[in-house]
């Protein structure tokens, strides 16, 4: 029997896609997989057939490369309809973005299932449009529904990295002892202006680790402080499996894997993300009573030292609090190879 292909695309999904692909590998499943998108580094150990294809995109923020990133979608648009008839897929998976929503376009036309995955507790812009094409609409959140044709929904989970399961069980301290202030994989310019002139007070206190992003590192000389630029994703699984408390912007991987963890944390959104999705995955973290919402607007280094030692004084009933907490996301994996294998 010839081998199905099955190609995997979008963008700002590394770690959700590599969640599946270990799923598609613990099972030994005779499928090529192909990647279509962005050439993340961490995905070189797995046996993928790559493809480039750098994409332009729908900036909700305008930037010095806004204008340049919307004029590259038609030639996206064009080397992605090549990259398909090339790949002749089985099935596609896509996990939103520019990249997604041609793949899932061209695979309409050319006779290809497609499958969409939205991450986030509010849906893509790119997912919204990739939905029209789409056979399966996979959704992390319930609270996705409203945005697609619900005959197509199931709510399946955010598929998280799997070293997840090596800390999932490791007892939290009782008291805070130390912090982790991340920005995302890029770090962000607003939460290390608002952490940089407080340091010396939580230094007196707490162990610090800070990712600030690559390029956006201060020299800051103290025995207690640990600062990086870019960390992989299991070594961020391990940095916050030690922290006691996390600032952090509310992506929806990030999210995902604080309450996988039952992390208590201050969540500052990026205020300018599509339908508020930040926003929104910092919601759900909330009503799951592990989540302080610190909005943007109102984020001073004082501010954020206030919630800190609010957080810090009711760590203790957050954490009691946290103990019946199950993450929804735990067997997602698993939900969305099932769907792949009724497909393939």
């Amino acid at each position: 029997m010839k081998q199905k292909k099955l190609l995997l695309t979008g963008s700002h999904a590394g770690s959700t896609a590599i969640a599946v692909i270990e799923e598609i590998k613990k099972r030994n499943l005779d499928v090529e997989i192909h990647w279509l998108g962005i050439n993340y580094k961490n995905m070189s150990k797995y046996d993928i057939v790559f493809h480039n294809l750098k994409s332009g995109k729908i900036e909700n923020k305008f930037t010095k490369n806004t204008i340049s990133n919307f004029l590259k979608i038609p030639f996206s648009f064009l080397h992605g309809h090549k990259a398909i008839r090339q790949i002749k897929p089985d099935l596609i998976l896509s996990f939103g973005s520019t990249a997604g929503a041609i793949s899932s376009f061209w695979a309409y036309f050319l006779g290809i299932p497609v499958v969409i995955h939205e991450q986030t507790a509010t849906a893509g812009r790119a997912n919204i449009v990739s939905s029209y094409f789409a056979k399966k609409i996979l959704l992390a959140r319930e609270s996705s529904k409203k945005y697609f044709n619900k005959n197509k929904c199931e709510v399946v989970g955010n598929p998280i990295n799997k070293e997840i399961e090596k800390y999932k069980h490791k007892p939290p301290n009782k008291k805070v002892k130390t912090v982790l202030i991340t920005g995302g994989s890029q770090g962000s310019i607003w939460i290390n202006e608002a952490i940089y002139p407080i340091l010396p007070i939580l230094l007196e206190k707490y162990i610090v680790f800070h990712q600030a992003g690559e390029g956006k590192e201060r020299a800051y000389k103290h025995p207690k402080y640990f600062g990086f630029g870019q960390v992989s994703p299991e070594n961020m699984i391990e940095a916050m499996s030690d922290a006691d408390i996390v600032i952090a912007r509310a992506g929806a991987n990030t999210v995902s894997e604080l309450i996988a963890l039952k992390k208590p944390a201050i969540l500052i959104p990026i205020p300018w993300t599509y339908n508020d999705e930040q926003n929104e995955n910092a919601r759900y973290m909330e009503k799951l009573g592990l989540a302080t919402i610190l909005p943007q607007t109102e984020l001073t280094p004082q501010k954020l030292l206030s919630e800190i030692e609010i957080l810090v004084r009711d760590y203790p009933r957050v954490i009691k609090n946290s103990e019946n907490i199950v993450s929804p996301d735990f067997r997602a994996s698993s939900k969305v190879v099932d769907l792949l294998q009724s497909f393939l």
